[in-house]
């Protein structure tokens, strides 16, 4: 007669290879989707940022300079205003300079670092905002490195253009409204267009939008902030990365 104790002892080896095999399985499935679906998001999404409703008045003649801020996980471009424009944030409208940045609205505004949150934010193509915040000079506290270059009016113009279609706008041509003051951000953020994964980040946004107006190569394959340096076109270093 066999002992009921091993045929237990047998039958609980059994299920536990059936529930180690099943949750092999989901781990497996779910490394598989954040791997296929933000490659096939990257290769299949289309830029459905609109035209502006409202065009930006012309800069008048002359040199500016561009930054591109590199925060240590994400970047952002920086762009001096000219009369006539109020694209800072609430209360900073006129700021002398502007800084934009796009993320993922749970992660980035939000700071949701739940478990289901971050699988989503790594994994699947989520919902994005774009951040606005007004400087009277280009930030040299903060930042990991700072580049900067010369543009000319046409060329300010297309880029600030380029940054703003990527926030969402009202039936007016206005941005949409902003979101509650955030803790820890100066600037605000609004819902913006296209959707994030991590193979189509914040770092590829901001060397996507350089690249638009001539100012980067192309944007693929970046993923870290570290690698926009080596993409933006005729930038010095104002702040090096390892200083």
């Amino acid at each position: 007669m066999s002992d009921p104790g091993v045929r237990r002892h047998g039958a609980s080896r059994r299920v536990l290879r059936v529930l180690g095999r099943a949750i092999a399985g989901v781990v497996l499935a779910a490394l598989a989707v954040g791997l296929v679906v933000p490659l096939l998001h990257a290769a299949l999404v289309r830029d459905d940022r609109p035209a502006l409703r409202v065009r930006l008045a012309d800069p008048p003649p002359g040199t500016y300079t561009v930054h591109v801020a590199d925060w240590g996980y994400h970047s952002a471009v920086i762009v001096p205003q000219v009369a006539g424009w109020r694209l800072g944030p609430a209360g900073r409208e006129t700021a002398a300079f502007v800084e934009y940045a796009w993320g993922d609205r749970a992660f980035y505004r939000d700071s949701d670092f739940r478990p289901h949150a971050l699988y989503a934010t790594l994994a699947l193509p989520t919902p994005s905002v774009a951040y606005v915040e007004g400087h009277d000079a280009p930030p040299v506290r903060g930042p990991r490195a700072l580049y900067a270059r010369q543009v000319d009016a046409a060329t300010l113009h297309a880029l600030v253009t380029e940054l703003e279609r990527s926030v969402r706008q009202d039936a007016t041509g206005r941005r949409v409204g902003a979101s509650a003051p955030v803790r820890g951000y100066r600037g605000r953020f609004h819902d913006a267009h296209g959707a994030y994964s991590w193979a189509h980040d914040c770092n590829h946004w901001t060397v996507a939008r350089l690249a638009a107006v001539g100012l980067a190569t192309s944007p693929r394959g970046v993923v870290l902030s570290g690698q926009v340096a080596g993409r933006i076109i005729g930038f010095t270093t104002v702040l090096p990365a390892n200083r």
